[in-house]
């Protein structure tokens, strides 16, 4: 069972290497011996799951895979018709009341993988005490009798409800380009708004042009060039399968996720008069904090990875929650993260300043204070790694990675905050020789130094 491992949103792994048909099969009787575990609300169907797939190769025959397993062991299969966002399955299930639903996706990493995500009848990704009963069942079969497929197209019923969400009038009046990176949202936002909607990127290629299908600046050359050459007021750019984004305002320039959830926290109390709590992880800007503190909202902090935040969700009236990866959601909605919805929302927000976005950022740093960030992710041997993070929690770097140095916070990783509102994180990965090293601060030549500094330690 080696070669199948489980991260904390489902298994992925390098297609016709572990991820196979033959791992499929046993991942999907895995899933269907865990799902008989559940004890969904009394209203929730334990019998039926809606199985879909991204575009990558061979997701289509994967999720055929999927489907019968289920339908083997006795479940009724909802299989979409195409291609789908992740969060189309979370929707169904919730929407349908099923007892959850497999997605074949990995998501935003490179084009040689491939994954199986699970979500629950609440609309959001499993829980990891559930992922820990699939890993446990791998090797199990439960076969039973009234088991069956149905194909349906999903699309529709999460386009409207979408739609739901939206200042459709509004929003269909800004200038948008969307870029697919040849991901399942190719086409989405159109159907949502009923106009065209100017789409690069959007035909089916398994290789993602060569690119990672994740919507970070290293990945963008191409919405950029597009905006260069043409007149739109934001490009929205989604990862492979639509559950994180990516804003170009209206220059081409990149505007950090971080940025993108205050603006919208700003937007859906000040103008659309929403309330409830706010959720940033632990490595999301300082902005978020001062935000919700203005507004006088309810602000948690959670450890990195937004299945914290969806179990937030879950449990509170969250108005808003997001992560430094481009992973936003909304709680009123679903406890899950929606690229597409949450690049719409910004587009709205446009439409309702009617301003360049560019602008509309600058007026919200002008009141908040702008904050600058990057971050390292460096791959370096392991002890090496353990050995930088003991000494920056023992204190040994205290006065040399910053200016005046006041606190430490472990909640994950070990963060160095510092008298200028700047901070240094380090986390290192539990499974490969990796180093995360994260920076914030008002002076933007002051983050570099920071890193600088912090790698020349890691390499001492």
């Amino acid at each position: 069972m080696s070669d199948i491992s489980f991260g904390t949103d489902g298994w992925r792994a390098v297609i016709a290497d572990a991820f196979t048909f033959d791992n499929v099969r046993r991942v999907s009787d895995a899933i269907a011996v865990a799902a008989r575990t559940l004890e969904p609300p009394a209203d929730v169907d334990r019998n039926a799951l809606v199985v879909g797939f991204d575009r990558r190769f061979l997701s289509r025959e994967f999720a055929d895979v999927v489907a019968e397993t289920l339908r083997a062991s006795g479940f009724r299969v909802l299989l979409s018709s195409a291609p789908t966002p992740s969060q189309t399955i979370s929707f169904t299930a919730h929407q349908r009341k099923m007892l959850g639903g497999i997605v074949v996706t990995a998501s935003h990493n490179p084009a040689k993988y491939n994954g199986l995500k699970f979500k629950q009848w609440y609309g959001g990704s499993a829980l990891p005490e559930t992922y820990q009963k699939i890993a446990s069942s791998v090797g199990e079969q439960s076969r039973r009798d009234g088991g069956s497929i149905e194909t349906a197209d999903l699309l529709d019923d999460y386009v409207d409800a979408l739609r739901a969400q939206l200042d459709v009038e509004k929003t269909k009046r800004v200038r948008i380009l969307h870029d697919a990176v040849h991901g399942v949202s190719a086409g989405i936002p159109a159907r949502i708004l009923g106009v065209d909607v100017a789409t690069i990127r959007g035909e089916v290629n398994p290789s993602f042009g060569g690119v990672n299908p994740e919507p970070i600046p290293e990945n963008l050359g191409a919405p950029r060039d597009s905006m260069a050459a043409g007149s739109y007021d934001l490009a929205i750019c989604n990862d492979g399968d639509a559950d994180r984004l990516g804003i170009l305002d209206e220059r081409g320039r990149f505007v950090s996720p971080h940025k993108i959830i205050a603006l919208l926290a700003l937007y859906l109390v000040r103008e659309k008069k929403l309330g409830g709590e706010i959720v940033k992880t632990f490595s999301t800007t300082r902005l978020v904090e001062k935000v919700a503190r203005a507004l006088g909202a309810t602000l948690h902090e959670t450890a990195i990875g937004f299945k914290y935040v969806a179990d937030l969700m879950l449990a509170r009236d969250i108005l808003i929650g997001g992560e430094e990866s481009g992973g936003i959601g909304f709680g009123h909605f679903l406890p899950e993260r929606d690229g597409i919805l949450s690049g719409l929302v910004v587009a709205e927000c446009v439409a309702h300043y009617g301003k360049p976005l560019s602008q509309i950022v600058a007026e919200m740093e002008a009141e908040f204070g702008a904050l600058h960030y990057d971050r390292r992710d460096v791959q370096r041997p392991m002890d090496r790694c353990a050995r930088l993070i003991d000494r920056v929690r023992a204190g040994l770097l205290d006065a040399e990675l910053g200016p005046s140095f006041t606190s430490r916070e472990e909640k994950d990783g070990v963060k160095m905050n510092f008298a200028d509102g700047s901070w240094l994180l380090f986390r290192k990965s539990g499974t490969e020789p990796l180093i995360r090293i994260y920076c914030e601060s008002p002076d933007e030549e002051q983050v570099q130094q920071m890193l600088g500094k912090a790698m020349a330690e890691l390499d001492a």
